[in-house]
């Protein structure tokens, strides 16, 4: 459906793939290859757990995963320049090159220490134009009226991987080790790298003259913060549960992420299934609520009741939470600058994925994992109330 943004009278049409690609087939395409990278990063969900096993502290279990964000949200400016300037296609693919180089360094550099450190950064990289390439391709194949619903149902192909592979991961690691691991994930990651090369490109061919970068910056700000919560509670539930006494069980660390997902994606189908209400701004509040709420249960129990139930509440907020935010980040955006503002909300999600993992990590030396979940609960809750009066102003 084309459109005009009111604000700028700007065409705000969607990119069609052009030659004998149609766009339900670029859909399926693009679906495809997020499934698959989804699939490798649900496997470094367990990273947290092999440096645990490896004798590392938790300062040190942030500090790798730490890297891993702070490396990605570095390269977001650097991928949002790319992907307007060389197109959505050859940049995706570049970043699966370096990720899957990534991986296989855990082969020759398995343990903590600066070869190790360095090729996270690396992979880090790497997840950054993966991530931003994708979502800069759907931002233009998606007609502007339904951009948050045609975004949910592409991202719930993303956490589909996230719901099921924690747990086959997990299965993986027992009965082969983290190193029959690694390999699983370099295997789909290359899935993934041959899908993006079948992908259309759908940058537009030449430049106009777009909107200065700080203006975009400006005017996205309280989406950005709200970008920030969501990212650093999931970057202290997908962290420090692991690796918490409430997962401690066999068979928890699936469990948790499975329900995580299930929350996650039931809502996303529901809102690009057509329940209209799930993708509309005034569900951002109540989003954030429950995902506080769910940090805020974390220390109260040992209980697997507990675990699935915090997993299904924070999954669903999250679920609720990024569409809205994306749709409304790229209203009224033009074509030249989708790369850019898909990769700030990126970024943004990173930044909180950053101050949680290794702010709260060095948190945790003094208070405890049950500490840092209410801390958390405490940050999510400030944060949200901040974007929203922001937003509101």
């Amino acid at each position: 459906m084309p459109g005009v943004c009111p604000a700028t009278g700007r065409d705000n049409v969607a990119m069609k793939p052009s030659g004998s690609h149609s766009l339900h087939d670029a859909f399926r395409k693009a679906n495809a290859a997020t499934f698959l990278f989804s699939t490798s990063g649900a496997f470094f969900l367990l990273l947290p757990v092999y440096l645990q096993q490896s004798g590392s502290s938790p300062a040190q279990i942030g500090l790798v995963a730490g890297l891993l964000r702070a490396s990605s949200l570095v390269a977001r400016p650097l991928a949002g320049r790319l992907l307007d300037r060389f197109g959505r296609r050859p940049v995706t693919a570049a970043g699966a090159g370096l990720a899957i180089v990534g991986v296989l360094s855990l082969f020759a550099f398995p343990r903590v220490g600066i070869p190790f450190l360095v090729m996270r950064i690396l992979q880090g990289i790497g997840t950054s134009l993966v991530d931003s390439g994708l979502g800069a391709t759907v931002a233009d194949l998606s007609p502007p009226a339904a951009r948050a619903r045609v975004f949910s149902i592409y991202t719930a192909w993303m956490n589909l991987a996230s719901a099921l592979m924690p747990g086959a991961g997990e299965a993986i690691a027992r009965h082969g080790g983290f190193f029959s691991l690694f390999g699983a994930a370099a295997l789909v990651l290359t899935g993934g790298l041959l899908m993006v090369e079948r992908l259309p490109e759908t940058a537009p061919p030449h430049h106009k003259e777009v909107e200065p970068l700080p203006s975009l910056i400006k005017g996205a700000a309280p989406l950005l913060l709200g970008g920030v919560v969501v990212g650093l509670a999931y970057g202290v539930l997908s962290v420090f549960v692991p690796v918490a006494r409430i997962a401690a069980a066999p068979g928890r660390v699936g469990m948790f992420f499975f329900a995580y997902f299930v929350g996650l994606i039931g809502v996303r189908l529901a809102g690009g299934l057509g329940l209209e209400w799930v993708t509309r701004p005034r569900v951002l509040l109540p989003g954030y609520g429950l995902m506080a709420a769910g940090l805020a249960a974390l220390p109260l129990g040992h209980s697997s009741i507990l675990l699935v139930s915090v997993g299904l509440i924070c999954g669903a907020s999250h679920g609720i939470l990024m569409p809205v935010i994306y749709a409304l980040l790229l209203f009224g955006v033009p074509r030249d600058r989708r790369g850019w503002a898909v990769a700030l909300l990126a970024a943004a999600f990173d930044l909180g994925n950053v101050v949680g993992v290794v702010g709260l990590g060095l948190a945790a030396e003094g208070l405890g994992y049950r500490g840092i979940f209410a801390l958390a609960a405490v940050a999510v809750a400030a944060g949200a109330a901040t974007a929203h009066w922001w937003g509101r102003r």
